[in-house]
């Protein structure tokens, strides 16, 4: 990722972001110590210095945009979550490694957790999963509803910010409502304790007129001169036409997602994205991403550092057996030079051995501690644009699917720094896995799909070209990755040997949401009944939420 990065020269942008922050710091700590100075030695005069104890006012904080700004480091870091911007990762560990990376087919371990049994098996392990409610709301949300509050008294001068601001916030509460299926959203903060959940149709409602609405904000912003962005921006240095693309982006990414449940409109909510004047990410340069101030990308940490998140054995079996270079860019060597991933949910992983045996000879994710977390780029974009094209839509002029499902492709490749070669006409499907370590595991290859575009096939075969290819462009950003294996069933992965879910999550289709959190249930047992009538089906793992519907593609 480091070597194919988008070239903003950020280094300088951070530079600067960095150097007027600790300007802003030293320059607000000494007032803070002043007041504190003062008030020592002044108690007689309590009442008159007690207008602002902290010896901060908010009027200071509006230099350099900071009153607004400064919830936006936070909330940027925990989309992916890494807020600390350290190597103890382990927040993030669980609340995306040890479910959707995995259940995405991207990421595995050589790690028996709990002897074993656990999500990697698909025993739900609700002390991890209810992580990931836990950190959006504290981390997102939070942050979210302050900036909102603080740009509406200026919103002249900051309507630019709240765009931003709800991008962010529709990526993240969109990850979480496509983990759990029903979220508290819409009704966020009418409540200090519990609170009323949106369905998820509801809630993507209320994601598309939100991305609807940023995009007009800043069709217009982006066209004057405002205050500027840039200290705050952990992805595009503050240029509002790249934040203008990706709104649209994702606009188009959650419209395909609800193609199943309701076609009608996801073709509406698609048509107006790739039509819309903003444009979209349909160039590498646009990749969003995010990097820089000290953050470490959070999978190198759990690959490199905790020796968690290695490769799962679906990369090297699709990619090497379609002889696709992309490998060499997406996982490391072991020390046979040879790409090894493993298998999720090993029977026997837990025995002595066995665990050290494989973290010997596994792969890891070919990342650097400055790795940018990419969360949406050109070949997804563009991979979508083929499915709308394959389904009839209006594209806008880009293409044909197959054009486009070629473009997609050759974009993935040039993101990566990988020559295509002949790839475009390979014929080969995905290749078996083979294990040294417990040969009982080795299996078959299980994806069928080639890579060669043929237009005899069928539309639910083309269609099978197209997820498959977007699903290896998305890797390793296993929660985008995770509800498009639900959403398409493409590529078939590898099944897990051993399943402990007591015949809640099938074996074949995997883990289709996260129960709802031990303390929802506790501390809010009105808003959490409603969520579960809403959600149509038990409580569970293996319970589809409301776009993941159980019907062909076409």
């Amino acid at each position: 990722i480091r070597d194919v990065a988008p070239s903003r020269g950020l280094g300088d942008v951070y530079k600067r972001q960095v150097d007027m922050i600790m300007k802003n710091i030293f320059r607000l700590t000494a007032v803070a110590l002043l007041a504190a100075t003062l008030f020592s030695a002044c108690t007689g005069a309590f009442e008159d210095m007690n207008t602002n104890p902290k010896g901060v006012s908010d009027e200071e904080l509006k230099q350099d945009n900071n009153y607004i700004g400064m919830h936006f480091i936070p909330m940027m870091q925990s989309i992916y979550y890494n807020k600390n911007a350290g190597v103890n990762v382990w927040e993030y560990q669980l609340i995306q490694n040890l479910n959707a990376d995995l259940w995405s087919g991207y990421i595995s371990t050589a790690t028996a957790f709990a002897g074993n049994v656990s999500n990697v098996t698909y025993a739900m392990n609700a002390g991890w999963n209810d992580n990931c409610w836990d950190y959006a709301y504290r981390n997102v949300m939070v942050e979210s509803l302050k900036i909102t509050n603080k740009c509406k008294d200026d919103m002249e001068t900051y309507a630019h910010f709240e765009a931003i601001n709800t991008i962010c916030r529709v990526i993240a509460m969109s990850r979480l409502a496509d983990q759990y299926g029903c979220i508290i959203y819409s009704h966020y903060g009418e409540s200090a304790t519990g609170g009323e959940y949106d369905s998820g149709q509801d809630a993507y409602k209320k994601f598309f007129e939100e991305l609807k609405e940023a995009a007009d904000v800043l069709r217009t912003a982006k066209e004057k001169d405002v205050a500027s962005f840039m200290m705050f921006d952990y992805a595009y240095g503050g240029n509002l036409n790249k934040w203008a693309q990706l709104c649209n982006t994702i606009r188009l990414r959650l419209a395909m997602r609800i193609v199943k449940y309701d076609a009608a409109w996801a073709k509406s909510e698609a048509e107006a994205a790739m039509n819309d004047s903003n444009g979209l990410i349909e160039t590498n340069d646009a990749n969003f991403g995010i990097a820089g101030n000290g953050y470490v990308n959070p999978l190198y940490g759990i690959a490199f550092n905790y020796g968690d998140g290695v490769l799962g054995a679906n990369i090297p079996s699709i990619l090497s057996g379609m002889g696709d270079a992309r490998l060499d860019k997406y996982a490391t060597q072991n020390s046979k030079s040879e790409y090894f991933g493993i298998r999720l949910g090993i029977k026997g992983l837990e025995e002595e051995g066995f665990s050290d045996a494989y973290k010997a000879i596994v792969s890891r994710p070919n990342l650097t501690e400055t790795s940018p977390a990419i969360l949406a780029t050109a070949a997804e974009t563009i991979l979508l644009e083929a499915e709308a094209a394959l389904r009839g839509w209006d594209v806008n002029g880009k293409g044909t699917a197959q054009s486009l499902y070629e473009k997609g492709i050759r974009t993935s490749f040039e993101q990566w720094g990988a020559a295509v070669g002949d790839y475009l006409s390979s014929t080969t499907t995905a290749a078996a896995y083979v294990d040294p370590v417990i040969p009982a595991a080795s299996i078959e290859g299980q994806s069928k799909v080639t890579a060669k575009w043929d237009e005899s096939l069928s539309n639910e075969e083309k269609f099978a070209k197209i997820a498959t290819q977007r699903w290896i462009a998305i890797y390793p950003e296993g929660m985008n990755g995770w509800a498009e294996i639900r959403r398409t069933g493409y590529p078939k992965l590898f099944p897990v040997m051993v399943n402990y879910s007591q015949g809640e999550i099938d074996t074949d289709l995997g883990p289709r949401r996260l129960p709802f959190t031990i303390n929802e249930k506790g501390n809010n047992p009105t808003g959490y009944a409603k969520a579960v009538e809403m959600l149509g089906g038990p409580d569970n793992g293996g319970t589809r939420i409301f776009w993941d519907v159980d019907k062909p593609n076409f």
